[in-house]
């Protein structure tokens, strides 16, 4: 079954979620939870993403996103693979961590971010953990109701802005207490999941933004824009090496090639390039050696940070 499109335009809002595997935890104590507010931070600064809204429960998480530069694909595959790398480094495991890929709900922010702001925050009540929303650490609403704000990467002000501006943290306080409207509840409860949270006029207004403005969903994009070619001059330039010693085989040397390896795993993980082609471009003459060295080099890649950084800074460039 093919993967659902992504709608994806300039200051698109979207309400973001994932869960682990099996509905195993992803977030198994505070050290987890630090680490992925840390990444939020990132994806704010790297690529402009807007945060407005979070909520860290153990086994899931959700966001309330905007995108002010169509760009929600590159900023999910950094978060979430980032996340995972670096949970399995600390939990010494190794494999994927979510059940697959995120899901994004689009918004129609006029109507409905209040609404979508305070199912967010309302989720650990919800689930029984605490019974008002401030009792629980792990999401935005504190940020919103008390009058300290030390997460200066969340953007608060324009869902406040939309309560009012006399007395908005207050006034917040008092429309999430009122619970989840029936509108916002039926939403979320319908048994076929939908793509869009909006106004009919809203919903109609799609179909010229998505052909003006939308982005090629992610893995389209990655593997049209993103050529071996590209990677190779970049990682190049990046380790001070020549382009001809990434593409030839340093076998039987005793030396180790990481920029090799790394292009070779940016070729599969980010530009999704058939395992045959990429080994094809290195002169590998079995696939299955490429599987090898990625498998590799992603071990070495949870173990060394200074390293993941710069990989992390290639993929950067790769998406400028």
């Amino acid at each position: 079954m093919a993967r659902p499109l992504r709608i994806e335009y300039k200051n698109a809002y979207y309400h973001v979620m994932n869960r682990g595997a099996a509905y195993r935890d992803i977030f198994q104590h505070d050290t987890h939870r630090e680490l992925f507010l840390e990444l939020l931070r990132e994806i704010h600064k790297m690529f402009g993403i807007e945060i407005h809204a979070y909520c860290l429960m153990d086994n899931h998480y959700h966001l309330l996103l905007s995108t002010p530069n169509s760009n929600l694909g590159r900023a999910m595959r950094h978060l979430n693979g980032v996340y995972t790398q670096r949970y399995n480094r600390l939990e010494k495991t190794d494999g994927p961590l979510y059940r697959g890929r995120y899901k994004a709900i689009l918004i129609d922010a006029d109507n409905y971010l209040l609404c979508v702001s305070r199912y967010i925050h309302l989720n650990p009540v919800e689930a029984g953990i605490v019974k008002k929303p401030a009792d629980y650490s792990w999401s935005s609403y504190r940020q919103y109701v008390e009058e300290e704000a030390t997460r200066t990467w969340l953007n608060i002000n324009q869902t406040l802005g939309m309560i009012g501006q006399r007395n908005a943290k207050k006034r917040y306080r008092t429309f999430v207490e009122m619970g989840v409207d029936e509108e916002t509840n039926a939403f979320y409860r319908k048994e076929r999941d939908q793509a869009v949270f909006g106004v009919d006029k809203f919903i109609e207004s799609l179909a010229g933004k998505i052909k003006e403005e939308a982005e090629i969903p992610e893995s389209r994009l990655n593997k049209r824009s993103i050529s071996m070619d590209d990677i190779v001059n970049i990682v190049a330039k990046t380790f001070g090496v020549e382009e001809s010693s990434i593409l030839t085989s340093r076998r039987g040397r005793g030396q180790k090639n990481t920029a090799r390896a790394v292009s070779l795993y940016l070729s599969r993980k980010h530009a999704g390039l058939p395992l045959n082609q990429i080994a094809e471009y290195f002169g590998l003459n079995h696939y299955g050696s490429v599987s090898g060295i990625i498998k590799r080099f992603e071990h070495e890649l949870c173990d060394d940070k200074k390293l993941e950084r710069k990989v992390n800074g290639i993929v950067k460039m790769l998406y400028v």
